[in-house]
């Protein structure tokens, strides 16, 4: 940054230099301060969820877990999961909820129906109860702690729910 006082002279030229350079000075130390916040290290979702094989037989048991997230969701003493099994065309055909920690952690034994046919179908698995999206793909469960009461949000890239493929062998 470049200050030229040599334009206006006297008592105005110093008052305006003066000014110039403790804005300055300030918005590098504004600046700064906000870099913390600027590397936090972004929203608390849910750990990946992982199945336990990628193939089935009608009536077989698929085994879903999740590690506990390394942040701090706070998903509560009574957290529960909702697993949802679905075709190809994501329609549910089948739900259960499950216990989960109050980090995330789960892991749960889902019974194939005997009457699902061979095919390629899915696993989702979400918290909840807690609504992590709204039409805007804003991210409207909480701010992120990292941020304390500035009141910035953390926006989600995607709104999609996680799906996991996998098949039913006849």
């Amino acid at each position: 940054m470049t200050l030229n006082v040599a334009s206006v002279r006297g008592p105005a030229g110093c008052a305006r230099a003066l000014l110039l350079i403790i804005l300055a000075a300030g918005a590098m130390v504004g600046l700064s301060g906000c870099s913390t916040l600027l590397r936090t290290s972004g929203p608390c979702m849910p750990p990946a969820y992982i199945l336990a094989t990628a193939v089935v037989a009608p009536g077989g048991t698929l085994r879903i877990s999740a590690p506990a997230a390394t942040c701090k969701p706070r998903y509560g003493e009574d957290a529960r999961v909702r697993i949802d099994l679905v075709n190809t065309r994501r329609e549910v055909l089948l739900t259960e909820l499950a216990a989960m920690s109050d980090a995330g952690a789960f892991t749960h034994a889902l019974e194939i129906p005997a009457t699902l046919k061979p095919g390629t179908y899915g696993i989702s698995a979400a918290p909840d109860g807690v609504d992590w999206c709204d039409d805007t793909g804003r991210n409207n469960r909480l701010e992120n702690p990292g941020f304390g009461d500035t009141g910035l949000r953390v926006v989600r890239t995607a709104c999609a729910v996680p799906y996991v493929e996998f098949r039913v062998a006849g």
